[in-house]
């Protein structure tokens, strides 16, 4: 058993650990103290209370792969190339001598740990940095699967669960059948009980690599939980946890798929709107708060891991998300390509650093890419020197003395390849773009207001200040014209500072769409 590492020794300066744990597919609003009235997240609003909540933070991409290379590398993922679910990084990112974030905290000395999710095709996590890892996802076919965790796997038929072969979510034959049942919310209850359940037996694995790291150097460790990603298997008493009754559902889920874009109505992940009626809704939203709450009681067991090994008050913590669902919202479910809302954007941040003397709740605009650069101003680490690392330090906003000056915009993107979003395990230059038949949606969050161009449909335009649920799309009404256009230079100019060949043919798409030449309409996305 390693021993609590002291705070310096021998007059040297401190130095601070870092603990990243993260969730797959949560919302920012699935917490107790961002406002959801349902949630059950104690560990997670105490955490916020000690420290820092940031209510505007956004993904690069609502989908798993591209989001966390973004957030490794500090990029935008037209700049790393996941450009979609196993499409593999940039060749000259794979390895963290070249540009990996993590490297930088590994070369001052860090111990860094990687456990759970890795979903960075093309690298792993050890390329980048990390020297210990546990519980990493099988990659088959040059895929990484995410959730097939082969020693999970071994460990919970040992207790006696019969898995379905091949099946990456880890489910028994009984579980599956849950997802298939005519009218009903693909959810349901657990065979696998709760001390054997995945997301346990993370915890477990980092605690087992922390408890083996070397003492005298303080760390750098991730812990990558599954849930709340689909299935909504939950084990008992999660599954019951959250009353149904108590679910608050979008207002925008009784307007349905009117008014949007052909390509979001008509995508698969509209199909749970002509399924499921609202009570059925309600269930499903209950079982993933649920998952939430699972993930909530492995952050209150890691938490108290560290306070009773003396660590907590030398630990930065930190949590968030690799993106949200959309979980009712216009009748949709899941994330992905067509999803620029705030639903799927909008994610969880919350930094709790020993040294911040009281807690603060920033509004500014923040992004995934500014995680690794903020966590290196607060542990004094410097960073490789980067002409386009588009991460930032949040650092002064932990002070609360500044609350306006984070980002005075945030760049969502999406990409496709002849209508598919995800490649099978193979690397695509993104000079390539137009060459593989190419589109995108890319939007911009501005401090009042979300516009999103929309490669093969109509644009929108939302005053998420008037109409935060983003039922009223402006971007076609004549009175709104010019900041739509200015809105489109921002965004355009956005891209230009990182990729100027790919801002030019985005312009290009702007105008044939404007003028006429080109004819909008739903081009069927489909995710592998």
């Amino acid at each position: 058993m390693a021993s609590p590492s002291p705070a310096s020794a021998g007059g040297a300066t401190r130095r601070k650990n870092v603990l990243v744990l993260m969730a797959d597919e949560q919302r920012w609003d699935s917490m107790g103290h961002t406002g959801n009235p349902a949630a059950r997240t104690p560990h997670l609003d105490a955490l916020a209370a000690r420290g820092a909540s940031f209510e505007r933070c956004y993904t690069p991409y609502p989908l798993c792969c591209p989001a966390r290379a973004s957030l490794w590398t500090g990029l935008l993922p037209h700049q790393h190339h996941v450009t979609g679910n196993w499409m593999h990084i940039r060749p000259d990112l794979r390895e963290g001598a070249n540009r990996g974030l993590v490297q930088a905290f590994a070369d001052a000395g860090y111990h860094t740990l990687y456990t759970g999710k890795w979903h960075v095709p093309g690298t792993t996590p050890s390329r980048l940095g990390f020297a210990d890892q546990a519980a990493i996802p099988a990659v088959v076919n040059g895929r990484d699967r995410g959730r097939l965790i082969e020693p999970y796997r071994a460990y919970a038929e040992a207790q006696g669960y019969r898995l379905v072969p091949n099946h990456i979510e880890n489910l028994t034959e009984r579980d599956l059948a849950q997802l298939r049942r005519p009218g009903k919310a693909p959810c349901g209850t657990a065979e696998i009980a709760v001390e054997h359940f995945l997301e346990t037996w993370q915890t477990g694995q980092l605690i087992e690599r922390l408890e083996a790291r070397p003492a005298e150097r303080p760390f750098f460790a991730v812990c990558s939980y599954n849930a709340p990603h689909f299935p909504m298997i939950v084990p008992a008493p999660y599954d019951t946890l959250i009353d149904p009754a108590s679910v608050v559902l979008p207002a925008s889920l009784s307007a349905g798929l009117a008014g949007l874009p052909r390509e979001v109505a008509e995508s698969h992940f509209a199909h749970l709107a002509h399924e499921i009626d609202e009570s059925e809704w309600r269930r499903l939203v209950a079982h993933y708060l649920g998952l939430c709450a699972l993930v909530d009681t492995q952050v209150g067991r890691v938490v108290e891991y560290l306070d009773a090994m003396g660590l907590l008050d030398d630990t930065i913590v930190v949590y968030t998300a690799d993106h949200g669902d959309m979980m009712g919202a216009h009748g949709l479910f899941e994330k992905g390509y067509p999803l620029h809302y705030e639903e799927t954007l909008r994610v969880p941040l919350v930094i709790a650093d020993p040294d911040q003397r009281s807690p603060v709740r920033p509004r500014g605009l923040t992004s995934l890419v500014d995680v690794v650069a903020t966590l290196a101003g607060l542990a004094g680490v410097a960073l490789p020197v980067s002409g386009e690392r588009e991460g930032r330090s949040l650092a002064a906003a932990l002070s609360g003395e500044d609350d306006a000056p984070l980002r005075p915009h945030v760049v969502c993107e999406t990409f496709a390849y002849e209508g598919r979003e995800s490649g099978a395990g193979r690397y695509v230059d993104f000079a390539r773009f137009e060459e593989l038949g190419g589109s995108a949606n890319l939007s911009l969050r501005t401090p009042s207001s979300r516009y999103t161009f929309r490669w093969n449909d109509v644009d929108e335009l939302f005053d998420l200040e008037a109409d935060p649920d983003q039922c009223h799309n402006l971007a076609g009404v004549a009175a709104h014209q010019v900041e739509v256009r200015a809105l489109q230079d921002t965004l355009t100019g956005e891209i230009e500072r990182t990729d100027a060949r790919f801002a030019a043919t985005l312009r290009q798409r702007m105008a044939a769409k404007a003028d006429g030449s080109v004819t909008v309409g739903a081009t069927v996305v489909v995710q592998l």
